[in-house]
């Protein structure tokens, strides 16, 4: 191992269903499980209503933040009781893999592909923001919006790009770009747990693999240091999983929202409904996924990573940045928007948590 309110309902007046008109969609949709509709739906029914919505898992939704012409895409995840954690019997296995434990999920959204660097970029430069937001009497000014400082050097190494995954910031720099689109879009995003982000990996699967257990198969869905060059990869190029999700296994690592514990999934079989290691201190996180120069075993599903200071060990700074961490390329994340949104109160509380606030 590498060492009133954010209502979900607003997501109506944004969302549009994309089936095959997105040009970052790839052409290998096609050959995606029949459990992925993807069909357009009543755009005024209420998506908050999980058992009566009629989405499916796989569902595809297409936002566009206010005031650009970026846009991304989530994956619909619905509610339900799943094993967490890697079979005994699996070849890689770790011992913070499991045991395997038995959690219960509620209804979300969750980005298809990883944040890129145009989604990033609205945030990260004012000049591409806008005064516009998609919450009814608010007021948002670009120039009262505190942004990423810049970096000491840059963070994706010279390979990043419009559609290349956004890489090289901290989990603090990527949960304020989460708080920057809830402000944004009325939406309430933050990072997925590790358990809502290994669902939506394993997409319905049991195997080491969102496809089963062939390792010979992963190149045909993910860029690992077996197939990328040993460089980031624009996203959406490899097949997704049967719930259309693009690169959840390789190409860039994914920030989870979960402090790291070696002992997880013990502890989440005490803990109830949508189970979160919440923060108490700044390392270590989880991050999982695999990226573009590991071994193709780190992409399996079931595997975790721990972050250290040593993705900071070149910043010269004191202190050294809130934002950018100068030796993770290999890093970045995607979003999760939670169907049945928090009160306005929870969502303070929750970003005084995570933030420090």
């Amino acid at each position: 191992m590498r060492i009133n309110r954010f209502d979900i309902f607003t997501l109506i007046l944004l969302v549009l269903s994309v089936t095959g008109c997105s040009a970052s969609r790839s052409a290998s949709d096609s050959d995606s499980d029949a459990t992925s509709s993807s069909a357009a739906t009543d755009l005024t029914s209420d998506i908050t209503m999980d058992r009566d919505n009629g989405f499916q898992a796989g569902d595809i939704r297409e936002i566009n933040i206010p005031g650009t012409e970026i846009s991304f895409q989530l994956t619909y995840v619905p509610e339900g009781t799943r094993a967490v954690g890697t079979a005994p019997e699996e070849d890689g296995m770790e011992l913070d893999e499991g045991p395997q434990a038995s959690v219960s999920l509620g209804a979300y959204w969750i980005g298809r592909f990883e944040v890129t660097d145009d989604e990033y970029g609205v945030f990260r430069y004012q000049d591409r923001d806008a005064d516009t937001t998609a919450v009814e009497g608010a007021v948002y000014q670009v120039d009262g919006v505190t942004r990423p400082s810049p970096p000491y050097e840059d963070p994706a190494f010279g390979m990043g790009g419009a559609s290349k995954p956004a890489v090289g910031m901290t989990q603090w720099g990527a949960l304020q770009y989460a708080k920057w689109l809830t402000q944004k879009t009325g939406v309430f995003f933050r990072l997925p747990t590790e358990a809502e982000w290994e669902t939506a990996c394993r997409a319905g699967q049991s195997g080491a693999f969102s496809f089963g257990d062939d390792i010979a198969q992963l190149g045909e869905y993910a860029w690992t240091i077996e197939n990328s060059g040993g460089r980031l990869q624009s996203v959406g190029q490899k097949r997704p999983n049967v719930w259309q999700i693009h690169d959840m296994q390789g190409n860039a690592s994914e920030w989870m929202l979960d402090e790291y514990e070696e002992s997880y999934h013990d502890l989440i079989g005490d803990m109830g409904a949508d189970p979160w290691i919440q923060p108490t201190r700044l390392h270590p996180r989880t991050v999982r996924g695999g990226a573009f120069d590991d071994p193709p075993e780190m992409a399996r599903c079931g595997s975790r990573l721990e972050s250290t200071t040593n993705w900071k060990r070149r910043d010269p700074q004191i202190p050294k940045s809130y934002w950018w961490n100068t030796d993770s390329p290999f890093l970045g994340f995607r979003i999760v928007a939670p169907v049945t949104a928090p009160s306005e109160e929870e969502i303070s509380a929750f970003w005084s948590l995570v933030l420090g606030e």
